[in-house]
């Protein structure tokens, strides 16, 4: 046996808390020490970080809709005062800046919105989001009851207000909560005595209110002693699978988030910042739903830390979150974007501005589940296996009782034994088992056969059969109703029902040797491979399985379109009832013919010349791009293969976007920049970092070939097919 799990089935006591409130629809949502609520029955959303300041208008409905097709139910966004009031008095919700057109298209795709007003943010935003001068007059008195700096606030909350009025839950529009401020307590400035930490914190609250924004939850980060008010807000936790925040150039160690255990203090999380050492959550956690926003989607690389989050790394750590009692998944980033113009300076975050990295000016990539360009990462479908888990079985597991195993892992460096835990609900008797056989940069044992023992008060169980490859992980339901059968255990994870039809999937060996152990009749179940789940989707009444992991389908108006970038794709259709149905999508091959050419020293209107950049540690290019036949394509990428530290691309003289070297190939999305026919491509050599404390090395997880050059351009064109 190789862990053991006792099950109390005691239910724990639900203690309600005093927030709460009704949309125009009369919805009650309400939240107890347990979970959220919605007309009594508990839910568990699914949560992911989109920026609108940092993607195009005329695209937010799509990559919403993207987000929705990965089982994303509620997008939380920033609110950087920065962007909006970079010179004090002028105002600009304009563009990619328009909130309120944001939020219209939120209500109008059916995405419920959190949104964090801050007003400090972070976000690896120049200043936190503070805009310049208001960090110039205020200083230390920053985020603190000071009068002045509380004045000010109060403009952007009733700013705020004004281009939300209308959008919260209870006047009919998408806003379901607000978080104010972010890691107050732990990162930046503020006072030193939590209790005036705590009134700010009220007082925050009352100036959100006065300026209109009522609505049902209110939260605040909890990590590394964040200010947490019980009763006035709710904490949210948080977790990234690596630093790049981090102020050295070494591999990090072992991270216990790919442990089980509940309430997960992830103790790297703002370590550039931190006010002080580790310190305690300022809430009771008896009294509160342990509720996520923060667990890494990605990792934004910085100027001295390229750190890379395999597909792994994400998903298992969120199943960790998942099987530790996490009643709120929520991601950031889940899809990444491009910072604004600024008016007066670049809007990112630098050691020039007194932080401890130097990001990007342009790219918030963010390496995540949708990137900066828009295609979707492996992490999108890795992670949409558990979103559709939870979409179908989120209540159950909402008013579970977690159970962790007898045998717990000595530390994330111990790579044998079996990392397990339990969530069975105490009314139904059904439960699942969560496993995770992935520790990052490490490799854990191959298990064939293995086994849980699950002790119940006057029963035994055992979940065998079990077969875990390195990198693996799973959620295995027992004890569950299948329709009108009932399946009392399985060694295949559960993905989602369409009906009576149940879906399941597992590893090649699973697959070949699926083991069902029913009390009575079979139920209806299709077993589709790991690999086939990932590319999973469902759509209205429908599973739909793309050929390809690159590819997505969204439904629109109505209609299911798949965006992908190859030109004749075979897509499966799976049913509540009757056999599998194959479309094959075919779309016209589009050739745009790219070319590129070095620079010379005398050319004219380029953002340098070949002479002065040897000099300055970089050589550019011209890159010509052909006719775009705008008709027959959805997307234009262009893809860079160069090597180099960093590279950017220039518009008529203009920063467009850049991009730090990280091992992965650079895709750049054309459409944004309206299919220009030239760029300008400037690489730096790898012998020209930007400047560091660290004898300006450089961290890098992928191999990285040093170097100064542009190997090789191409033109990679997507396509939107209607199904």
């Amino acid at each position: 046996m190789d862990n053991t799990i006792r099950i109390t089935g005691k239910i724990r006591e639900a203690v309600k808390l005093p927030m709460c409130g009704k949309d125009s629809q009369g919805n009650l949502y309400e939240v107890d020490n347990l979970s959220l609520m919605k007309n009594g029955r508990r839910f568990l959303p699914v949560m992911g970080e989109f920026h609108f300041s940092r993607y195009e208008p005329e695209d937010w409905e799509e990559e919403l809709l993207k987000m929705k097709a990965g089982g994303i139910t509620v997008t939380a966004t920033y609110v950087f005062w920065i962007h909006h009031e970079e010179r004090r008095g002028e105002w600009d919700f304009g563009g990619c800046r328009d909130l309120r057109g944001f939020l219209e298209t939120c209500r109008r795709v059916g995405m419920q919105v959190w949104l964090r007003i801050g007003p400090w943010a972070h976000g690896e935003c120049r200043n936190g989001g503070f805009p310049d001068w208001l960090t110039e007059e205020f200083g230390s008195r920053l985020r603190s009851n000071d009068p002045g700096y509380l004045k000010e606030v109060r403009r952007l909350y009733q700013k705020i207000g004004e281009q939300a009025a209308g959008e919260m839950a209870k006047d009919g529009g998408p806003i379901i909560g607000i978080q104010l401020e972010n890691e107050y307590g732990h990162c930046g400035g503020g006072p030193s005595s939590q209790e005036e930490c705590m009134e700010h914190m009220r007082t925050l609250k009352r100036m959100a209110l006065e300026a209109g924004m009522e609505v049902p939850y209110y939260t605040s980060t909890g990590w590394g002693g964040g200010i947490v008010v019980d009763g006035e807000t709710l904490p949210v936790l948080g977790g990234y699978v690596d630093a790049p925040w981090a102020e050295h150039v070494q591999e990090m160690p072992a991270s216990a988030n790919f442990l089980f255990s509940s309430y997960k203090q992830d103790e790297n999380i703002g370590s550039d910042l931190k006010r002080q050492e580790s310190r305690q959550f300022t809430f009771d956690i008896s009294r509160n739903p342990y509720l996520t926003a923060e667990l890494g989607g990605g990792l934004q690389p910085t100027s001295h830390r390229r750190t890379y989050p395999w597909p792994e790394d994400i998903e298992a750590q969120a199943l960790c979150m998942l099987g530790g009692g996490a009643n709120l998944l929520g991601y950031y980033m889940y899809h990444g974007g491009i910072n604004p113009e600024g008016k007066e300076t670049t809007l990112q975050e630098s050691r020039a501005t007194g932080y401890n990295n130097d990001l990007p000016v342009k790219s918030y990539d963010f390496q995540t589940c949708i990137r900066e360009s828009g295609e979707v990462n492996e992490s999108y479908g890795r992670l949409r296996r558990l979103h559709l888990l939870l979409q179908d079985f989120g209540e159950e597991l909402a008013g579970s009782e977690t159970c962790f195993p007898e045998k717990l892992p000595e530390s994330p460096e111990d790579l044998h034994t079996l990392r397990t835990t339990a969530r069975v609900n105490p009314e139904s008797r059904t439960g699942f088992l969560f496993i995770n056989n992935h520790q990052r940069k490490r490799r854990m044992e191959e298990r064939k056969d293995a086994a849980v023992k699950l002790v119940f008060p006057e029963s035994e169980l055992v979940i065998d059969h079990l077969f875990l490859k390195p990198g693996s992980c799973a959620v295995i339901p027992f004890s569950l109703p299948v329709g009108e059968a009932f399946l009392e255990k399985t060694n295949a994870s559960l993905l989602c029902r369409l009906g009576s039809r149940y879906f399941f999937y597992g590893s090649k060996e699973v697959c070949e040797n699926p083991f069902y152990q029913w009390r009575g009749e079979a139920g209806d179940v299709v077993t589709l491979t790991e690999e086939q789940a990932a590319r999973a989707c469902r759509l209205g009444d429908a599973l739909y399985v793309t050929e390809y992991q690159d590819s997505c389908l969204i439904e629109q108006e109505g209609k299911i379109y798949l965006i992908s970038s190859h030109e004749q794709e075979k897509v499966i259709c799976y049913r509540a009832e009757g056999g599998p149905k194959v479309f094959t999508v075919k779309a016209q091959e589009t050739d745009v013919p790219v070319r590129f050419t070095p620079l010379e020293p005398d050319a004219e209107n380029r953002a340098g010349s070949e002479a002065v950049g040897k000099a300055a540690g970089y050589c550019e290019y011209e890159v010509c791009i052909g006719d775009v036949p705008v008709d027959k394509l959805h997307q234009l990428y262009l893809e860079a293969d160069y090597v180099g530290d960093r590279a950017e691309l220039y518009l008529d003289g203009r920063l467009a976007d850049d991009w730090f070297t990280n091992g992965e190939t650079w895709h750049a999305a054309l459409k944004r920049f309206d299919y220009p026919a030239s760029l300008v491509l400037r690489i730096y050599s790898s012998d020209s970092p930007i400047p560091n404390p660290y004898d300006n090395q450089v961290y890098y997880d992928l191999p990285v070939e040093k170097g100064c050059a542009l190997r090789g351009v191409k033109a990679v064109a997507e396509y939107k097919t209607e199904l």
